[in-house]
């Protein structure tokens, strides 16, 4: 995404991605920037040059230890994006095509992947529980367990594919997070122009003074995006 604060001309670039801030390297050495970046569809807000978190909203413990155990009851697996790691009990079809795609990259861009017995025992030894990252070959039954999360446990639930729903913070976003530090660098969200392609962009793109839909965005956002909703 980029934004622009027209008075100063100050034109700056950063990343707002669904991903771990261990999982960025590539993007932000290949674009240069230094900017902070907006992770895990807004739980935090990382400055990659200084390696710390500056602003987070992590999934409260209690909230975590009863999302695995739902996990384990419907059968349904994925990522736990903790502290400087993904976690993860079995290697599924995403897990192993993740993993993949990490090993191709040089070894101090890889990000970490770590198998673990148990995911509730992990909760409760890390210091921050980012998101969950959960997929499904039966979409509809990941629909209905995202659903049910949703009404039981108060989470945030956002498509970042049309496969994969990331299990968060309520409240988090992309877009409230990016309105958080546009207001804190003196600019304002009307002068802010972001691009996504997912579900999981729409709070930023209609928070955006100008949001534009990618080439290869999904069609519900595309559609929305050329209705101009806000």
């Amino acid at each position: 995404m980029r934004w622009l604060a027209p008075k100063t001309r100050d034109i700056r670039s950063s990343s707002s991605p669904a991903r771990h801030h261990v999982a960025i390297h590539p993007f932000y050495q290949a674009l240069a920037l230094d900017t902070p970046a907006i992770c895990c569809n807004g739980t935090y807000l990382y400055d990659y040059h200084a390696k710390k978190v500056l602003e987070s909203d992590p999934m409260p413990v209690d909230k975590a230890l009863s999302l695995t155990e739902m996990l384990n009851e419907h059968d349904i697996h994925g990522l736990m994006y903790v502290d400087d790691a993904m976690l993860y009990e079995q290697p599924t079809g995403h897990v192993i095509r993740t993993a993949s795609w990490a090993q191709s990259l040089p070894v101090e861009q890889r990000p970490v992947f770590t198998q673990v017995d148990s995911l509730a025992q992990a909760a409760r030894e890390v210091n921050a529980v980012w998101k969950f990252a959960l997929t499904d070959e039966d979409t509809a039954k990941l629909q209905r367990f995202a659903q049910h999360v949703g009404q039981t446990l108060g989470l945030e639930c956002e498509w970042s594919w049309h496969d994969q729903v990331d299990i968060a913070r309520e409240g988090n976003s992309k877009g409230k997070r990016l309105a958080q530090w546009v207001a804190s660098q003196g600019l304002a969200m009307q002068d802010v122009i972001a691009f996504g392609d997912n579900y999981n962009d729409l709070s930023m793109l209609e928070a955006a003074g100008t949001g534009v839909a990618m080439g290869n965005a999904v069609e519900e956002v595309k559609a929305r995006r050329q209705r101009g909703d806000r």
